[in-house]
């Protein structure tokens, strides 16, 4: 059982903390659960309260025990936040570190020291160019 079983089980209400064998009691990570949790904006005095005290003073059954009695039985997934890819800022990084000859990782921080007006330029010369891109890549 992983630590969203877990929590749809909270909701549902189906399994109490006594019915889990020892691996499934294992499973239950306070800080995921928690952390899954706080992603609904009604849970977070919950969750606050309850991860102020997790961490050393009340054990994993404890933990269990609070959010099965005070969850309510509707249960609604939230997805987790994920970080925002930037495929414009990779693709200028893979630019940048062919003319600088630098490796892919100094280059983002050529992204940053460096004006647009000049990122815009030595990228346009590398797309406009696809012999020297070639050139330079190999």
């Amino acid at each position: 059982m992983n630590p969203f079983e877990h929590v749809k089980n909270l909701h549902t209400k189906k399994r109490r903390w006594e019915d889990f064998n020892d691996e499934e009691k294992k499973a239950f990570n306070v800080y995921i659960i928690n952390k899954t949790l706080s992603f609904n904006p009604n849970y977070l005095d919950i969750v606050s309260i309850t991860q102020k005290y997790s961490t050393d003073q009340i054990s994993q059954k404890e933990v269990f025990n609070i959010y099965f009695s005070l969850l309510p039985n509707k249960f609604r997934f939230y997805r987790w936040i994920k970080g925002a890819k930037n495929t414009k800022n990779k693709e200028n990084a893979e630019y940048l570190a062919m003319h600088f000859n630098v490796s892919t990782r100094e280059a983002y921080d050529y992204l940053k020291i460096l004006d647009k007006k000049t990122i815009k330029s030595i990228t346009k010369n590398y797309k406009n160019d696809p012999q020297r891109k070639a050139i330079q890549s190999s």
